[in-house]
């Protein structure tokens, strides 16, 4: 007997029911531990009639809130209900008729009226006779799990329900490619049938040869990330679409699976093709233009120069007033002539996007000094006075466009102006510098600022009858040179007393060339001999050629990838350092600036120091940073010797 199941304690045939004697199987001890089991236990006795109970343990009693002394004797239909399944309860019946196992699930009742699922897994028991003389019954409750298995089939109900709704097409495909489900637009926009894509290969739908079919079913088998793809499909009825699709994986009830949605880009794709084939007829048109102006330039330059050679040469010939006025409005004539040249070439190689910028760093009046050059001679014809004031400022841009917009600037104010002064000079202007070209013209009215910049006009005044129109093209070429080299274009202007056009570049502030020669190199090399300079970075390259280019100069160069191998490299060699040089981010992020402190920390004084770094972004353009002066990679030997002069004092 089991302590807690009364008179229900189970004794196998053969058993002595009491401890274990001779070897003998100490039952009681065996149905106390069945009864503390964690698993809801029931032992039933197949050979009375309707399968009485005969053991439950504790956990049969926590489940159904039946005790053993309820249901030992009665057979487990007191937990059946009205929703119990009868064909479950039949199965079971069947299976203790015939002495097999069985496994059912069913809604039972506990005591308290309370329904829930039991999974019930019966086990036959037979003694040394092969006789069926019990049944072991495993009660487990599964009602969470209903519940969950509910909540889910709820939630793919909503889901698919969504799905449909969606309009943008959507299949869930396998790993092989197979469709597993359809949205309605997806069947409607491949020309299928509603149910019909169910089972079918994506590859029904490629268009053959295509390179993005190919990625999409790389994508699809998880050979490559999900990615969108754009390529062409066949409907099922052969018309041709162009679709942009997506690739989703993901993983449900332990397998892999694709979502590939697709949108019909079809009209996008022939209005792309269409635009295409406009810009590349638009394109052999100019080019078609290009070579019928190169062509008309070069041959109608030929006559061009030979009556300029002709009218240097008739100038000798001309000594009356009235015939070198002719001979000169000949000569402007043809000047004019070849300036309208130049626009038409300039505008045309601008429409085909054969002129391209090259920025580079240059001192602004290398470009005045040429511009003075050119254009000097022309002003002092017309009678107008050129000055051009001379700048140190370095910018950086593409000098020969710059030359191109500043001489348009010029070539207008001498046409333009009937008498008075050009300047030419540059400014300062909120960290930029303005380089402008100011007259003593007769202005342009408000009403014409903006329409100046067009191309083919020209301004309607009156006052304006100068020395040749033009084509109305220089300023056109200005504007479309200006945002080539994204520089922006000033005008400023009073009427009746002259004109002021600018263009704003991009000023250099710590960039400066030095004079070449050796006479100045050697000079420079004596100002930093003796020097002891210290060199940090974690190239070794950059460290070997700085080690001997400061060995050239004379100085005892101490190159070293930390501040501490620094330091005891000094130590060793008795030195002390005049100058470092460190590499801003060494091994860590701005880890320069922490080696320079360390080395004037254990110097006790401010060593002049420099961070160089080839990392613009470090520094946001900066020319300084936490009080040091940052030099540019790659550095530029001459500037370096300046300014390691410079730091010594010498």
């Amino acid at each position: 007997m089991v302590a807690g199941q009364g008179t229900g304690a189970y004794r196998m045939a053969g058993s002595n029911g009491g401890g274990a004697t001779g070897g003998g199987l100490d039952w009681g001890a065996f149905l106390a531990a069945i009864d503390a089991a964690p698993a809801a236990i029931v032992i039933t006795d197949p050979r009375l009639a309707g399968n009485p109970v005969r053991f439950v343990n504790a956990e049969f009693t926590a489940i159904t809130g039946y005790s053993a002394a309820e249901v030992l004797g009665r057979s487990l239909s007191v937990l059946q209900g009205p929703k119990t399944d009868p064909a479950a309860v039949a199965n079971l019946r069947a299976a203790v008729a015939e002495g097999r196992a069985a496994t059912v699930e069913l809604v039972n009742y506990r005591k308290d009226g309370e329904e829930f699922w039991m999974r019930v897994s019966l086990r036959p028991v037979r003694d040394a006779d092969d006789a069926l003389c019990a049944f072991v019954g495993i009660l487990a409750d599964i009602s969470e799990i209903r519940r969950s298995e509910a909540n889910v089939r709820e939630t793919e109900e909503r889901l698919r329900a969504l799905v449909e709704a969606v309009p943008l097409p959507m299949l869930t495909v396998g790993m092989d490619g197979t469709i597993l489900r359809a949205n309605a637009a997806a069947h409607q926009a491949l020309g299928v049938p509603p149910g019909d894509l169910a089972g079918r290969p994506t590859q029904d739908f490629h268009f053959a040869g295509d390179e993005g079919a190919d990625r999409l079913c790389a994508a699809l088998r998880g050979m490559g990330e999900p990615q969108r793809v754009e390529l062409r499909v066949l409907r099922a009825d052969g018309l041709p679409l162009w679709v942009l699709a997506s690739v989703r994986r993901f993983t449900v009830q332990g397998g892999t699976r694709s979502l590939l949605t697709f949108q019909d880009v079809t009209d996008l794709k022939r209005k792309e093709e269409a635009l295409t084939q406009a810009n590349e007829e638009a394109e052999r048109s100019i080019r078609a233009r290009m070579r019928f102006l190169a062509a008309a330039s070069h041959d109608l330059r030929q006559p061009l120069q030979a009556l300029a050679l002709f009218t240097s040469a008739l100038d000798n010939h001309i000594s009356t007033p009235q015939g070198r006025t002719i001979v000169q409005s000949m000569k402007t004539s043809l000047r004019g002539m070849e300036e309208m040249f130049d626009a038409l070439m300039d505008m045309s190689k601008l429409d085909a996007g054969v002129m391209k910028a090259e920025p580079q760093l240059f001192l602004v009046n290398d470009v005045f000094e040429r511009l003075e050059a050119n254009y000097g001679p022309q002003a002092a014809a017309a009678g107008l006075e050129l000055t051009v004031l001379p700048s140190s400022l370095a910018v950086r841009s593409d000098p020969r466009l710059l030359s191109r917009i500043l001489g348009n600037f010029l070539s207008n104010a001498i046409r333009y102006t009937r008498q008075g002064r050009i300047l030419l000079g540059a400014k300062l202007k909120g960290g930029a510098a303005v380089l402008r070209v100011c007259d003593t013209g007769p202005g342009i009215p408000d009403d014409q600022r903006l329409a100046i910049f067009r191309e083919f006009h020209q301004v309607s005044q009156p006052s304006l009858s100068g020395r040749g129109t033009g084509m109305g093209l220089g300023l056109a070429i200005v504007q479309r040179l200006a945002r080539l080299l994204d520089h922006r274009v000033e005008v400023h202007s009073v009427l009746g007393h002259g004109s002021c056009f600018g263009v704003t570049v991009p000023l250099v502030e710590d960039w400066f060339p030095l004079p070449d020669g050796a006479a100045a190199e050697s000079d420079e090399v004596r100002e930093v001999q003796g020097a002891t300079v210290v060199v940090l970075d974690d190239d070794p390259d950059i460290l070997d050629g700085l080690e001997i280019l400061l060995a050239n100069w004379g100085c005892r160069p101490v190159v070293a990838e930390s501040a501490a191998a620094a330091l005891a490299a000094l130590a060793g060699r008795r030195l002390r350092p005049d100058a470092v040089i460190a590499d801003l981010h060494l091994h860590a992020a701005n880890a320069g600036i922490d080696a320079i402190n360390a080395i004037r920390a254990a110097e006790g004084r401010a060593v002049p120091a420099f961070l160089f770094t080839g990392d613009t972004e470090a520094t946001g353009g900066a020319s300084h940073v936490s009080g040091f002066s940052v030099l540019r990679k790659p550095l530029d030997p001459a500037r370096l010797r300046s300014l390691l002069a410079d730091a010594l004092g010498r």
